[in-house]
């Protein structure tokens, strides 16, 4: 490795500990391959599902101490990490970050401000701030370290737990397979008693463990096809507007419905980002949309929700609604419901 890439790494990394618990301080090659690899699987689901492959980063293996055998593996973080506090700003991300590290993010911003002021305050703007600087070195930082402490967690928690959460459904089910495999290598290697994620001398995964651990998540059969899409026209009140059209479809649209429920939206009206580009458009603190918009049904409630058209903003009109033949060119198989401002919301009572 270059200078140039060890003074970068040193800066904008984060070490991943495997403490195997063995009696001789060596390990077998074919362990340390398999267990490394699955770590690499780990932080690639994670980056792939959560972060819609947005985090650049490298895996280095980092030589052990002497006299034990504690596998390093540094989490180099080059750029991307908009992508990332991008989603650690959305309600989603706060969760799995909270439930894999146990902290949520703003207190991960606060701890790099212990360890020094200007650093600190860097991270935590980069976190707090709309305009998130890619090649933030503190915005690396940040995002190595978040990044290897859900790797650990996914690691190091009961399976249970990560239940808890939602990593056993859409693709974050990698992430878990990739556990299972990390578990395999060590059951195969009968030298392995323990395994510990830090520094010090403590274990918490007995071998005893490593075959519950070990098991991959059952899947869910893939449908035949798509849920249908439901197509509505109605008011939202924006609370939090994502002028990024890129960066919307990691940290969505925030808003209320007209029975004033909280909602989660993408805009996918290209007509209405021209505009915005354009700045023609005059925005408030607090906007009022009229969209015509869509949902997929999955048990019983919407996901999915994007907005196809923008009809007016702020009680400017913008458009008018699509046709059918052209939402069965957009979305395919769907179906229309109308509501009325004085009616119920589509939405009401899928909640």
């Amino acid at each position: 490795m270059d200078q140039a890439k060890i003074d970068d790494l040193e800066g904008s990394s984060d070490c991943l500990y495997f403490h195997f618990d063995v009696e001789d301080h060596y390990l077998k090659l074919e362990t340390f391959i398999q267990t490394a690899d699955s770590a690499r699987k780990v932080v690639a689901s994670l980056n792939e599902s959560l972060f819609n492959k947005s985090l650049k980063y490298e895996l280095i293996v980092l030589p052990p101490d002497e006299g034990t055998f504690l596998t390093r593996l540094a989490i180099w973080v080059s750029a991307g990490t908009a992508g990332v506090l991008g989603f650690l700003n959305s309600d989603i991300g706060a969760a799995y970050v909270d439930g894999l590290t146990g902290k949520p993010p703003v207190e991960w911003a606060k701890e790099f401000g212990e360890a020094t002021k200007d650093f600190g305050k860097e991270a935590y703007g980069a976190l707090s701030s709309e305009d998130k600087t890619e090649k933030s070195d503190a915005a690396c930082q940040l995002s190595a370290s978040i990044v290897v402490a859900m790797t650990r967690g996914v690691l190091e928690k009961d399976t249970s737990d990560l239940k808890k959460i939602g990593m056993d459904v859409g693709r974050l089910i990698d992430a878990l397979d990739a556990r299972a495999e990390f578990y395999a290598a060590c059951i195969h290697d009968s030298d392995v008693d323990r395994v510990g994620f830090t520094t010090d001398d403590r274990f918490p995964i007995p071998r005893s463990s490593f075959a519950e651990r070990a098991q991959k998540p059952p899947r869910k059969p893939e449908e035949d096809e798509p849920p249908e899409w439901t197509v509505s026209i109605e008011s939202i009140y924006v609370t939090s507007p994502n002028w990024d059209e890129d960066d919307q479809r990691v940290r969505h649209w925030k808003g209320k419905d007209q029975s004033r429920r909280d909602c989660y939206f993408v805009i996918d009206d290209a007509e209405f980002w021209a505009l915005v580009k354009k700045k023609d458009l005059h925005v408030d603190v607090l906007d009022n949309l009229k969209v015509q918009w869509a949902c997929q049904l999955i048990d019983g409630r919407p996901k999915n929700r994007r907005v196809v058209r923008v009809l007016e903003y702020n009680g400017n009109k913008l458009a008018e609604p699509l046709k059918a033949d052209a939402l069965d060119a957009t979305l395919g198989r769907h179906k229309g419901i109308t509501a009325r401002r004085e009616e119920p919301s589509l939405f009401d009572d899928l909640f």
